[in-house]
C-alpha cells in the first residue's frame, strides 16, 4: 500500500493531466478544496468514500491512486496494449489519439500518435508544460499566442503550455502527428 504522500502525489498527478483546479475537483466530488489540498499534500490519508468521489471527478479508478506499482525506472509499452481515444472538436468531427506509452503514477511526459482528420479543429487551454509535435503526414496549423505556423511532412514545433494553443487539419487529407507533452506540476515536475 502506498503511503498517505504517494496517494496524494498520485492525486495531484492526475488533477494536473487533466488541466483542473483543486476547486474544480471540489465541486464535482461535493468535498471541500482544502481538504483535498490536505490529502493531495500527505497531510491526511483520504477514506473510501472520498478517495471514490476523487477519483470519480477525475475521470480514474481508484484503485489507481492505492495499488501496489513495480518500482521499475522504466515500463515497456508494446504495441498491442496502445490506448486509443477518441474526442470531438468544436465543429464534432472525431479526433483520434492513440498513446504509445502507458500512463504511470511517476510519469509527467507522455508519447502519443494523432490522426487530425481534414478540417478538424482542436483546442488546448493553458497549463504548466511543453510539447513536441513531429507532422508525420498531411498539413497542420498550431497557433501559439501571436504566432502560427503550417506544419508539413517532417516538421516539428516546440512550445511552452502557458498560452495553450489551437491546432487544425488544413490539408485535405487525414494528419498523422507524433507529439510528446511534458505537464509540469507547481512543484516544479
Amino acid at each position: 500500500m502506498p503511503t498517505k504522500e504517494e496517494v496524494g502525489r498520485r492525486i495531484k498527478l492526475a488533477r494536473f493531466r487533466r488541466d483542473m483546479t483543486l476547486k474544480e475537483v471540489a465541486v464535482r466530488s461535493g468535498m471541500s478544496a482544502t481538504h483535498i489540498s490536505e490529502i493531495e499534500r500527505g497531510k491526511t490519508s483520504p477514506t473510501i468514500g472520498a478517495l471514490e468521489r476523487i477519483s470519480k471527478a477525475l475521470g480514474e479508478r481508484s484503485a489507481h491512486f492505492v495499488e501496489e506499482t513495480t518500482s521499475s525506472l522504466a515500463v515497456l509499452t508494446r504495441r498491442s496494449e496502445r490506448e486509443k481515444a477518441y474526442f470531438c472538436d468544436s465543429h464534432n468531427q472525431i479526433l483520434e489519439t492513440e498513446g504509445l506509452t502507458h500512463t504511470v503514477p511517476w510519469t509527467m511526459t507522455r508519447i502519443f500518435k494523432k490522426i487530425t482528420q481534414p478540417g478538424a479543429t482542436a483546442c488546448r487551454s493553458p497549463a504548466l508544460g511543453e510539447i513536441v509535435v513531429l507532422c508525420v503526414s498531411g498539413m497542420l496549423r498550431f497557433a501559439v499566442g501571436d504566432f502560427a505556423v503550417v506544419l508539413r511532412d517532417g516538421d516539428t514545433i516546440q512550445f511552452s503550455l502557458m498560452s495553450g494553443f489551437e491546432l487544425q487539419n488544413i490539408g485535405d487529407e487525414p494528419a498523422e502527428s507524433i507529439c510528446i507533452a511534458t505537464l509540469v506540476t507547481h512543484d516544479g515536475w
